[in-house]
C-alpha cells in the first residue's frame, strides 16, 4: 500500500492500524458513532439473527429490531382492529389509531395537521405517481404557455417517470443537472400578474440514492419564491421533495423547509412494514389537486345513473382509495416508539451512520494494489467531510491491478464468502449513473439496441414465434387490444430466455428452449387463413398477461417442427418460404425517405396536432418493420424486384397494405385515425407502405446474420427506372 503525503487523510493512512475502527474513533472522536456506547448491546438484543453477517444494504432496506415486532404482535393479540370503514366500536379504534399515526408522522417531521395532510400509499413510487396524476397542470396551447415539469437529472426513476404523465397532458418536461441550477436570485415582482396562476413543478431528491449527496433544502423556498429560477417562465413554482432516501437516516424539518409535496417509504426507515409509504401534501395546494378516479371510502356521495360525485372533505380520505393497510399503519406506531427508545432519535442515527460511511470511505480511498493502483473507484460528489452534505451511501467499482473493473457478480460472490451483504448491479437512477460513469446517451441506448441479429428458417430468429390468445384460443391483436403494444419482450440469447415487461408489472422470464408446454387444443388457430399448431407457454405467464390486460388470455408458441408456407401463388416456380406467425411474409422493409416524405405531406396545423405522432422514430415504430433502410428517394422500394443485404438475398413479395394498426401510438396504446388518412391522401387513395420480403437461404454451415450499417443493393423491376444507387441500411 502506498501513502500519498499530500492527501488530507494521509496521517490516517500511515497508521499501522489502518483497518482498526478503534483507531479511527480516536482520530475522529466527535463522529457520533455507537449511540453512546450501546451499539453492541443493541446488536446482541435486537439483531441476534445477524450472527456473523455484516449487513451493508441499508440503502435497500433497513433491518427491523426484534422488539418492534414483539410490540406489534402484542398489540395485535391484545386488541381487535376492525375495518376502518365500518362504524362499530372496533372500527372506531382502528380509525383513532390511524389518525394518531398520522399525527405521529407529522410530529416526526416537525410539522402538524394545520400545515400538512398525510396520504398513505403503497410506497414512495405510488406517492410520486399520485402527484403526477393530480397536479393541476395547464397544457400548452395556442392561447398561451402552459405548465412545466422540471426535475434534477440525479433523481430516482420514479421521478423521471412523471414526464410520461405530463406528456399525455401536453405539458413540457425539462431536466437540469445539479451544476446547471444557477444560484441566482431575482425579484419575483418581474413575473406578470396575469400569468401567476400557471402552476409549475420542480422535483429534486433531498439525498441522491446513487452517491448519498445531500442537496440544499434551501432550494425549496428559493424555488417557491422565485428567487431560484430553474426555468425562466411566468407562473408559480411548487416543489416535490423526494425524501425516501434522505429520511431513512436523517431528520427532515418541514417547518424550516416546507416543500409542497414530500414522498417517502416507511420500510426504508423501520424495515417493517413493507409496501407502505406516504405522500405529505401541503394544505395550501391540496384543494387544487385534480383527482379523477374515486374508489371505496373516498366519496361522500355519488349517483350510479349520472355523472354526480362529491368527494370526502378530508384530504387523506379523499385520496386513499379502498381500505387502507390499517394493520401496517398501526405497526408504524411501534416503529417510531422503538426507534426513539433504541437510538434517541434521527439526529443520532444520522451521526452514527455517517461515521460508518466516513470510516469506510477513508479506508477504501486509501487502499492500493502492490503496484500503487487504487483498489476502488468511488463515485462521490463530496469528500465525506460533513453529514449535512453527505449521506451514508458509498457507490464504487472494485478494480484489479491493471485498473480494470471487476464484475459486480464476482465481487458479490467474494463478499458473501466473508458474510458481507451489500447491493450490487444496477438500480433506479440512470441520470447519476450516466454522469459518474461518463456515459453518453448513445452509450446508454446501445445496451438495449442490438447491432446485429441472427436469421432463422422463418425470418429473424424468434421473430413472431409467440402470440397472445383469448380464452377461446382466438389471436388478440392491437386492433382488439391496443395495450398489447405496452408489453415489451427482451431476448437474451446468451441466457437463452425472454424477459417480458410492462408498466406496473414485475418482469417475468420464460425460456427460449422450453417446449414442455402442454399442447393446447384451442390453439388450432388461424393466421391469415392458415391453421397453426402451437403449444401453451404455461399458467404463470397466462396469469401475468391476464392481470395486465384485464382479460383472460394465454401466451402460445408455434411448434418449431411445424411451419407454415408462404403463399405459393405469389411467386411461381420458387420454393415457398417458411413462415412463423406473421401475416404474409418473413420480413417487412420500410424506407426512411418514404417516412420523411409522408411526414412532409401534412399541413402546418396537422403537424402541430400530430407533432408527437409524426416524429420520425415514432412513425418507424408505428409501421412495425423488421428492416429499416435509408434510401435516396421516397417509395423507390416499391419498384424493387430483389434486394441484397450484404451476402443475403431477398425476394420482394409485394407491397404491404396498411390498416388501422398504424393509428396506434406504440408508446401509449392510444388511437389516432389521422395517420391512416394522411397515408391514403399521400398515395392517391392507396394505403400501402413498405414491402414484404422472403429470404433465399445461403448454403452455409454458419448462421446468417443481419447487421446495422450493411449496404443494401436493390435489383429493380424491368419496367422501373434504375437509378443505379445503393442504399445503406440504417
Amino acid at each position: 500500500m502506498e501513502n500519498d503525503p499530500t492527501d488530507s487523510t494521509s496521517s490516517y493512512k500511515q497508521s499501522p492500524d489502518l483497518l482498526s475502527f478503534q483507531h479511527f474513533q480516536t482520530l475522529c472522536p466527535a463522529r457520533g458513532y455507537g449511540y453512546g456506547g450501546k451499539i453492541q448491546e443493541i446488536r446482541a438484543r435486537e439483531f441476534s439473527r445477524l450472527g456473523e453477517l455484516i449487513y451493508l444494504d441499508h440503502v435497500g432496506t433497513t433491518l427491523f429490531p426484534q422488539s418492534q415486532l414483539e410490540r406489534f404482535m402484542d398489540d395485535l393479540t391484545e386488541n381487535i382492529y376492525g375495518n376502518p370503514h365500518s362504524q362499530n366500536i372496533r372500527s372506531r379504534l382502528t380509525q383513532d389509531t390511524i389518525e394518531h399515526v398520522r399525527y405521529r408522522i407529522l410530529q416526526h417531521f416537525n410539522t402538524s395537521a394545520d400545515d400538512y395532510s398525510v396520504i398513505f400509499t403503497s410506497g414512495s413510487t405510488a406517492a410520486l405517481k399520485m402527484v403526477g396524476e393530480t397536479f393541476p397542470w395547464i397544457p400548452e396551447s395556442s392561447e398561451g404557455p402552459g405548465s412545466y415539469f422540471c426535475y434534477l437529472t440525479d433523481n430516482h426513476t420514479s421521478v423521471v417517470g412523471i414526464r410520461a404523465i405530463t406528456a399525455s397532458k401536453n405539458v413540457l418536461s425539462i431536466s437540469v443537472t445539479p451544476e446547471e441550477i444557477p444560484p441566482l436570485e431575482r425579484n419575483c415582482t418581474t413575473i406578470k400578474e396575469h400569468h401567476c396562476n400557471i402552476p409549475h413543478l420542480f422535483c429534486f431528491p433531498a439525498q441522491s440514492n446513487f452517491s448519498g449527496t445531500k442537496y440544499p433544502l434551501s432550494w425549496i423556498q428559493k424555488v417557491q419564491s422565485g428567487t431560484l429560477c430553474v426555468k425562466s417562465t411566468p407562473g408559480k413554482w411548487f416543489v416535490l421533495l423526494d425524501a425516501a432516501s434522505y429520511v431513512s437516516t436523517s431528520p427532515l424539518d418541514l417547518a424550516l423547509h416546507p416543500a409542497d409535496f414530500v414522498c417517502l417509504s416507511f420500510y426504508k426507515i423501520f424495515g417493517f412494514p413493507t409496501g407502505l409509504g406516504a405522500l405529505l401534501v401541503s394544505n395550501k395546494i391540496a384543494p387544487f389537486l385534480k383527482k379523477t378516479y374515486f374508489g371505496g371510502g373516498t366519496a361522500a356521495t355519488y349517483l350510479t345513473g349520472e355523472d354526480f360525485y362529491i368527494p370526502r372533505k378530508s384530504v387523506s380520505t379523499r385520496f386513499e382509495d379502498g381500505t387502507c393497510s390499517f394493520l401496517d399503519i398501526i405497526a408504524l406506531k411501534h416503529g417510531f416508539d422503538i426507534m426513539e427508545k433504541l437510538t434517541g432519535g434521527m439526529e443520532n442515527i444520522k451521526e452514527h451512520t455517517f461515521a460508518l460511511a466516513y470510516y469506510t470511505y477513508t479506508v477504501l480511498a486509501g487502499l492500493k494494489h502492490p503496484n500503487g493502483s487504487p483498489v476502488a473507484q468511488i463515485y462521490n460528489d463530496t469528500e465525506f467531510k460533513s453529514s449535512d452534505m453527505q449521506g451514508p451511501i458509498i457507490n464504487l467499482n472494485v478494480l484489479d491491478e491493471q485498473g480494470h473493473v471487476i464484475g459486480f457478480s464476482q465481487v458479490d460472490k467474494l463478499a458473501s464468502l466473508y458474510h458481507i451483504q451489500f447491493r450490487t448491479g444496477c438500480f433506479c437512477n440512470n441520470g447519476a449513473c450516466q454522469k459518474h460513469l461518463g456515459a453518453s446517451a448513445e452509450d446508454m441506448k446501445k445496451f438495449f439496441q442490438v447491432s446485429e441479429w441472427p436469421l432463422g428458417k422463418q425470418g429473424l430468429l424468434y421473430d413472431r414465434n409467440w402470440m397472445i390468445v383469448n380464452q377461446n384460443g382466438v389471436c388478440l391483436s392491437q386492433k382488439q387490444e391496443p395495450r398489447l403494444c405496452l408489453i415489451r419482450p427482451f431476448l437474451d440469447l446468451k441466457q437463452n430466455n425472454m424477459v417480458i415487461t410492462a408498466e406496473g408489472m414485475d418482469p417475468i422470464k420464460i425460456s427460449l428452449n422450453d417446449e414442455s408446454g402442454k399442447q393446447n387444443r384451442a390453439c388450432q388457430s388461424k393466421v391469415c387463413g392458415d391453421r397453426v399448431q402451437t403449444y401453451d407457454c404455461g399458467q404463470r405467464i397466462a396469469d401475468w398477461l391476464s392481470l395486465f390486460l384485464g382479460r383472460q388470455c394465454q401466451l402460445i408458441r408455434q411448434t418449431p417442427d411445424l411451419s407454415r408456407n408462404a403463399n405459393k401463388k405469389a411467386q411461381s416456380g420458387v420454393n415457398p418460404a417458411l413462415l412463423s406467425l406473421v401475416n404474409e411474409a418473413q420480413y417487412l422493409l420500410i424506407n426512411t425517405a418514404s417516412i420523411l416524405h409522408l411526414r412532409e405531406q401534412t399541413t402546418s396545423s396537422e403537424e402541430d396536432e400530430l407533432e408527437e405522432t409524426l416524429h420520425i422514430n415514432a412513425l418507424i415504430e408505428r409501421f412495425r418493420a423488421n428492416l429499416v433502410i435509408t434510401g435516396s428517394k421516397p417509395f423507390e422500394e416499391e419498384e424493387w424486384d430483389e434486394v441484397s443485404i450484404g451476402d443475403l438475398n431477398f425476394k420482394v413479395v409485394k407491397k404491404c397494405t396498411r390498416c388501422q394498426m398504424i393509428c396506434i401510438n406504440q408508446k401509449t396504446g392510444e388511437r389516432n385515425k389521422q395517420l391512416l388518412q394522411i397515408l391514403s391522401a399521400c398515395k392517391g387513395g392507396k394505403k400501402t407502405f413498405g414491402i414484404y420480403l422472403m429470404n433465399h437461404p445461403l448454403c452455409s454451415s454458419f448462421p446468417a446474420v443481419l447487421s446495422v450499417g450493411t449496404q443494401v443493393f436493390p435489383l429493380w423491376k424491368e419496367s422501373a427506372e434504375n437509378p443505379n444507387e445503393a442504399a445503406p441500411e440504417e
